[in-house]
């Protein structure tokens, strides 16, 4: 039988139900049961880009696509010249195919209108239930998954005293980036027109920001932030943003006034030089390790996964630094550090093109209110987490990686859609 006597449609849904299972499982498991089966789901992966091509042939290749193709080519280079190439390989792997899969995957078989809602509703449901595990977490200072089925080195830290929940998402950062890429799609939900899914949608948001901010992960905070005022300030909400921005310097200031962890929200932390805040000694010296890491390597960098095996050659004092802290903590740091000017500006060439479709689709929806509103929402989710990304790295973690990857996804199978 030739392929094009194939069921099409049946070979459809494995791609959205591979989408869909995926979204579920870095829902509700950790990193390190991502870990384990990551080699396991990039086969899955692979054979599902093998059926979405078989079914569309070289048509999935659109010359729109040539951002993302400059950007995996960019950060390949480094491989070549890293000082253990096994390690710089894996990570390179371990990025790219899912980047490339999943942008494929959901571009092509997300444009539509039915499949795009089943995800939105995947993405409440399990926020929800993943939100709802971050506050039992924090009431009764326990999670079952860490204590006796899956080990976790930052269990102990944030269980005890006022607890930073980590849920399914194994730290309280990386559940930061999943709430606030969630949060857009619980509200898309509650903008919606039947009632039962606009309940779940005002529970989601509800429950998604509470979690949010007991995560007190200042990276995801700063990605709310900046989802909030982008997606306020694209419609035009001027008032809204003043007051929105009222509140938050009201908020900033109270958090002074509280002691850890609730004081993470103040000035100092945010910005001046308490701790890890964007102005401490600690940023300070990432960026001045990540400037001598160019002066020593502009094109290529160090190589991905380097920045820690190299850190002692470049950290600028002679103290010991804990293992886990051994990072530029900053994936835009990190990016620079670990793939040089060519990786970086690969990354820079990809995001802008993401933004210029999505800004050229939004013209194109100027009389279609409901499908402009669900573009502007993805990206304002995109939005919060290239924030985010600067807080930690991100990338270097399965589960908002993948996220990631589906957002992307999401806004090239808005832009192919153009003429609806």
């Amino acid at each position: 039988m030739r392929i094009k006597e194939l069921n099409i449609p049946f070979l459809k849904y494995i791609g959205i139900n591979c989408i869909i299972v995926l979204f579920i499982w870095i829902s509700f498991f950790p990193q390190l049961i991502q870990e384990k089966y990551h080699f396991v789901i990039n086969i899955l992966l692979v054979l599902c880009f093998t059926i979405l091509f078989f079914r569309k042939r070289t048509s999935i290749f659109k010359l729109s696509d040539y951002p993302l193709w400059i950007f995996l080519a960019a950060i390949s280079i480094n491989v070549f010249f890293a000082q253990q190439k096994n390690i710089a390989l894996k990570t390179y792997l371990d990025l790219t195919i899912p980047m490339f899969i999943i942008y494929y995957l959901v571009s092509e078989d997300f444009s539509s209108g039915k499949s795009f809602n089943l995800l939105v509703k995947t993405i409440c449901i399990s926020s929800i239930f993943v939100s709802l595990g971050g506050i039992l977490e924090s009431l009764f200072k326990f999670n079952p998954i860490y204590k006796y089925f899956i080990y976790n080195p930052y269990y102990t830290r944030y269980i005890t005293g006022f607890v930073r929940p980590m849920s399914t998402q194994y730290n309280p950062a990386p559940l930061g980036s999943y709430l606030v890429a969630s949060l857009p799609f619980n509200f898309l939900l509650f903008r919606g027109n039947k009632s039962l899914w606009r309940i779940l949608g005002a529970v989601g948001i509800v429950l998604n920001t509470v979690v949010l901010i007991f995560t007190f992960s200042r990276g995801a905070f700063l990605g709310l932030i900046a989802m909030s005022t982008f997606y306020l300030f694209m419609q035009r909400k001027y008032i809204s943003i003043a007051v929105f921005s009222t509140i938050l310097v009201i908020f900033i200031f109270i958090s002074s006034l509280f002691p850890y962890p609730l004081n993470r929200f103040s000035k100092d932390y945010i910005i001046a030089d308490k701790g890890t805040a964007i102005l401490s000694n600690y940023r300070i010296d990432r960026c001045l390790m990540t400037g001598h890491i160019l002066k020593d390597h502009p094109f290529v960098g160090l190589g991905f996964q380097h920045f820690r095996i190299k850190f002692y050659e470049y950290y600028p004092h002679k103290n010991t630094i804990p293992y886990e802290n051994m990072i530029a903590d900053n994936m835009y740091l990190t990016v620079l550090a670990e793939t040089g000017s060519a990786g970086f500006l690969g990354l820079f060439i990809f995001i802008i093109s993401l933004f210029k479709k999505a800004w050229r689709k939004l013209h194109a929806l100027s009389n279609m209110p409901q499908k402009k509103q669900q573009l502007l929402l993805i990206l304002s989710a995109f939005v919060g987490l290239l924030i985010n990304m600067g807080g930690y790295e991100l990338f270097y973690w399965p589960n908002p990686h993948i996220y990631f990857c589906i957002l992307i996804g999401l806004i090239e199978a808005n832009y192919r859609n153009i003429g609806t």
